[in-house]
């Protein structure tokens, strides 16, 4: 049985003290289960999520829950159940609402003295319900549904840039708001920070190097979910939109200089005007 409420620090959160993850709740069957990841937000303070009785009370009914600060929860249960009664009991953590809920549901079997694998149908068979495993399997869903997010607002950005960029290959010039289009591509370059930085989620967890026998279940895992691909294809068109936003920023840059240099033009043309009326009324 695992234990009733647990933290993980990473080695940048260890210096700050706020957990990677908090583990509440305890698992007390076999067999069949569910793991249910979900999106609430862009960070949830996990520090003071540690000391709430009311979650610890909530999250230890019925399976365990894993909560990350980088704004993913996923609930290990014997069978699918709301998530309503985590939202709720999260609310006063969560930063950055999500808009929008993005979520990842695995069937997990726990079969003692069985060998880690994944099943062709997408099943995930653990030797046993110990906590490091649970976790490991948590870490994986949370990352793909980070992944799943910001795969969402890439192509949303490419849909509302694809017009400005029709514009400037067929008349050289982009028909702007240009505030809304910037807008749009820092959201995007937010996500690929918090990608690369907050959820590293091509790097190998930190449980790995305390549980180096867990080693190949995280390889099965990867693999299944396809955390490296699609991180990879995410940075392309990170990078493909941050070159975007480069353009955009020339532009505005350049109307700026075009507008400066007009407006200087136009005061030097009002003097000589001025001049020569001075001139004529002599």
């Amino acid at each position: 049985m695992s234990p009733p409420i647990s933290t993980i620090l990473s080695p940048m959160s260890r210096l700050a003290g706020t957990p990677e993850v908090v583990i509440a709740g305890t698992l007390e069957t076999e067999g069949a289960l569910v793991a249910t990841a979900w999106l609430v937000g862009g960070s949830v303070r996990t520090g003071p999520l540690v000391e709430d009785a009311d979650f610890i009370r909530v999250a230890g009914v019925g399976g365990m829950v894993f909560v990350f600060r980088y704004g993913v929860v996923v609930s290990v249960q014997a069978s699918a159940q709301s998530t309503q009664r985590f939202d709720a009991a999260l609310a006063p953590y969560i930063a950055d609402v999500a808009d929008f809920r993005e979520a990842e549901t695995a069937n997990l079997v726990i079969r003692t003295g069985s060998e880690d694998r994944v099943g062709p149908d997408g099943q995930i068979v653990l030797a046993d319900d110990s906590p490091e495993r649970l976790l490991l399997v948590a870490t994986v869903l949370s990352r793909s549904v980070i992944l799943a997010r910001d795969e969402t607002l890439v192509s949303e950005a490419f849909e509302r840039t694809a017009p400005v960029v029709s514009e400037l290959r067929q008349n050289g010039r982009a028909p702007l708001p240009i505030r809304q289009v910037m807008k749009l591509v820092g959201n995007v370059l937010a996500a690929r920070h918090r990608v690369m930085g907050m959820v590293q989620v091509i790097e190998r967890p930190d449980l790995l190097w305390d549980h180096p026998g867990l080693d190949r279940l995280y390889t099965r895992l990867e693999a299944e979910y396809e955390l490296k691909d699609r991180a990879e294809i995410l940075e392309l068109k990170f990078g493909a939109l941050g070159d975007f936003a480069d353009v955009l920023l020339n532009i505005v840059q350049d109307k700026r200089a075009f507008r400066t240099e007009a407006a200087i033009i136009a005061l030097i043309a009002f003097e000589l005007l001025l001049n020569l009326f001075e001139m004529a009324i002599r």
